[in-house]
């Protein structure tokens, strides 16, 4: 990795949010970084800020302590939600879902959405995931390739839609 970009990386704070409080505090960085990062994918979000703000309110619900902010310079750069209790129709099982990750167009390119991935997958897995599962626009390449970058395969597509799985060997093998 070239070192401007481990800079960016070393300065990325990573914090749970895990009281509505905090939200509030972020909500409206939170909501205009998302507004900024969907914008060349209006198909694939929400684009007005109140129906964003609903979004992370449900986010925040279901992610059990896995809403994870990057803060770069005390400022929100990027987040991940993440539900270790999703339960996947297409497997027929419960798996660690990634409901939304974000990275602000700005800080793209540069380590922050790897970092984020990572510690998401980190807190499925010790809440004992073996499958973390996402959901990624079809048409947005870009996303589906930094997915397979860090391991996730293809699954099945519902409409504009296609699915992606980790599988986590280790978990289930740390827990014998």
């Amino acid at each position: 990795m070239p070192r401007g970009i481990l800079m960016i990386v070393e300065k990325a704070e990573i914090i749970a949010v895990t009281d509505r409080q905090t939200l509030n505090v972020l909500k409206k960085y939170l909501v205009n970084l998302y507004l900024s990062a969907y914008a060349p994918f209006p198909e694939y979000a929400y684009t007005h800020p109140r129906e964003v703000k609903g979004y992370l309110r449900w986010l925040f619900q279901h992610s059990q302590g896995g809403f994870l902010v990057a803060l770069v310079e005390g400022i929100p750069a990027g987040f991940i939600s993440t539900d270790p209790e999703w339960e996947d129709h297409w497997l027929g099982e419960r798996v660690g879902e990634i409901h939304e990750i974000v990275v602000d167009p700005a800080h793209q390119q540069k380590g922050i959405g790897s970092l984020l991935l990572q510690r998401g997958i980190q807190f499925l897995k010790e809440r004992g995931c073996r499958t973390v599962g996402l959901w990624v626009g079809v048409g947005n390449t870009k996303a589906q390739n930094f997915y397979r970058k860090h391991g996730f395969t293809p699954g099945p597509t519902a409409g504009k839609w296609l699915r992606m799985y980790l599988e986590l060997e280790q978990a289930a093998e740390e827990k014998l």
